[in-house]
């Protein structure tokens, strides 16, 4: 119970500040387990006997409510598979992030279920679980409260910031919170995903992430001729926000009055880039990572579509034809990406982007550890120096 005081407690906090309309985006939290959950199996989607999809609420959706509290299971969702659809169950899970707007969604990896006949007897059983458990020391208050003014600075950040993803159009290439074009890589994903300053760092000096990618390339919004030039300070707070937005999707009538749908960015830029083409020139590999790479047959099995540096093949080699225009360099994309998101994407990419080419790959659970350990080793090496990725900028502006 004391989980679920807590949610409330966040909850209103949160939309006591959001008196005019807006609201808090969190951040990530990830690692909070709760156990003796009362959930409810809204949604599951079965495909070839493995189940796909899993989204548990905190009450009936069905019933009239003015919050609709639910979490989305990544792993764990096979625990369900007995489980009818518009069932009651217990779960044990931990959480991996948290959005909060009018109730709140989030996803989690799910450890234990049991389904129960109804509402009532699962909340029987969680009240005797509860207990039947040896009270536990009171645990040590490891973070301050959270005070109003602190809120509304919050508030006011996304505003903001949401203002300047406006002014800089970056809905003519990219879906931001659900809305905009699809000429380059949605920005509405799940989970917090980049590692720590590396999106600030790119928004104010883009490079090339895909060796094949001949059409399109981001402009430099710190460049003197830019339209808008952002300050290095606006460029954070973007990064920031969206960041933070993880994959909220806000109220449509929000971006009733943004005309997207007519900057027709995509033309000038792919004439642009045209004119101008940049030549990919691959990253070194040390001699260490390569023997590493050899030794791992799953790693291998990546370079079926992907470059990792130099380390090419006649599949993932970005010239003609382009096999896969849109398969980024590894080496790139270890740079970039946190370590458990780069693995739950190999695990399953579409959960987490579902407009992703990437097909989910049948690894096991050996191969994951596998590709982990490999990754981990990546950026590593990373840090320390020992392998340093070339960056190529592109300054895209505009000419007679």
């Amino acid at each position: 119970m004391r989980t679920v005081v807590w949610m409330i407690s966040v909850l209103s906090l949160v939309l006591g500040a959001a008196g005019q309309g807006k609201a808090l985006v969190s951040e990530a939290r990830p690692g909070i387990a709760y156990h003796e959950q009362v959930m409810f199996l809204d949604k599951k989607i079965v495909e070839a006997g493995d189940v796909v999809w899993v989204t548990l609420a905190y009450g009936d959706p069905r019933a009239s409510r003015d919050c609709r509290n639910i979490i989305d299971v990544f792993n764990g969702r096979q625990l369900f598979v007995d489980i009818p659809e518009k069932s009651w169950v217990r779960v044990d899970f931990t959480l991996r992030s948290l959005v909060v707007q009018a109730g709140f969604s989030g996803d989690a990896d799910v450890g234990k279920v049991v389904a129960c006949p109804d509402e009532k007897a699962c909340r029987n059983l969680q009240a005797q679980r509860l207990r039947d458990q040896k009270p536990a020391k009171p645990a040590e208050k490891t973070q301050t409260s959270v005070s109003s003014s602190g809120l509304n600075d919050d508030i006011q950040r996304m505003s903001q910031a949401r203002n300047l993803v406006k002014v800089a159009r970056c809905r003519g290439c990219h879906v931001v919170e659900g809305f905009g074009a699809s000429h380059a890589p949605s920005l509405t994903w799940r989970r917090a995903k980049y590692q720590d300053g590396w999106l600030a760092a790119y928004l104010a000096a883009p490079y090339r992430l895909r060796p094949a990618l001949t059409s399109l390339m981001m402009l430099r919004y710190t460049s003197a001729l830019a339209q808008p030039s952002l300050q290095p300070e606006e460029l954070s707070l973007v990064a920031d926000f969206l960041q933070r937005l993880a994959w909220f999707t806000p109220p449509a009538g929000r971006f009733r009055l943004e005309p997207w749908q007519t900057y027709q960015c995509q033309p000038c830029h792919a004439r642009l880039y045209a004119e101008r083409p940049l030549v990919f020139i691959p990253s070194p590999v040390p001699q260490s990572l390569r023997k590493k790479m050899e030794e791992s047959l799953s790693v291998k099995a990546c370079l079926g579509c992907h470059t990792f540096g130099e380390v090419q093949t006649l599949a993932s080699l970005s010239g003609p034809p382009y096999p896969y225009p849109m398969a980024p360099d590894l080496l790139l994309v270890l740079e970039k990406l946190r370590l458990d998101y780069f693995i739950d994407y190999v695990r399953d990419p579409k959960y987490l982007q579902p407009d992703t080419a990437m097909p989910k790959l049948q690894f096991s659970d050996l191969q994951h550890g596998e590709i982990r350990e490999w990754a981990r080793y990546v950026q590593q090496l990373m840090r320390q120096g020992k392998v340093q990725p070339i960056h190529l900028y592109y300054q895209m502006q505009k000419r007679p």
